[in-house]
């Protein structure tokens, strides 16, 4: 049997109007607030994900040498631009706050830094590779079966293909560009289908 002493009771009933006191106090309300998500997701996932590929592209590009021609490096460089103009938009449009807009904004310099990358390499002399056309649309298969797990990325191989049949290539690779040209258009407009099915539901 439990038996409790007089000073037990008090303790517990002189604490009790003290208790009561402080469940009436207003708490602050400990809310998500998804304000810059979007802008941190497109930036990680977005950017992060297209420079990489670029990356890829840049040496495909340097060891065909294809970056010989200036005139392509600074093509390469204006169209790569568009995804970084679009993630500082993002980012200034929504952002929670002065830190998180610096943070953005750092990590989209970064990517803008290596989406530059061609116009140094445009400046080592490299002398033309007779296996240009190998290069490039062996580099576009690769990213075509890369791109049966980031759908997005067939629009890579697209592009590619296009660039190796411009440089009149031999018959194998040729071959090679017109199957990633099919298989590339196949599987980038059904992601958009899919997409735009998903978008509507």
């Amino acid at each position: 049997m439990r038996i409790y002493s007089p000073i037990t009771q008090y303790q517990w009933l002189s604490s009790t109007p003290a208790l009561l006191g402080l469940s009436l106090l207003p708490m602050p309300v400990m809310a998500f607030d998804p304000s810059g998500g979007t802008a941190s997701l497109f930036i990680i996932l977005g950017l992060g994900g297209f420079t990489l590929i670029n990356l890829l592209l840049q040496g495909l590009f340097f060891f065909a040498g294809k970056y010989r021609n200036a005139t392509f490096a600074k093509r390469h460089v204006l169209s790569a631009l568009i995804i970084p103009l679009m993630a500082i938009a993002l980012a200034i449009y929504d952002h929670r706050g002065w830190s998180d807009l610096a943070l953005n904004l750092g990590i989209i310099c970064v990517g803008i830094g290596l989406i530059l990358l061609p116009l140094q390499l445009c400046q080592i002399e490299k002398v033309a590779n007779p296996n240009a056309d190998w290069i490039i649309s062996v580099g576009a298969l690769f990213i075509l079966a890369l791109s049966y797990v980031i759908a997005p990325f067939a629009f890579f191989t697209i592009v590619l293909a296009h660039i190796c049949l411009a440089s009149s290539p031999s018959k194998v690779p040729k071959l090679l560009s017109y199957l990633g040209l099919v298989l590339g258009y196949a599987l980038f407009g059904y992601w958009i289908y899919q997409t735009i099915m998903m978008l509507q539901s």
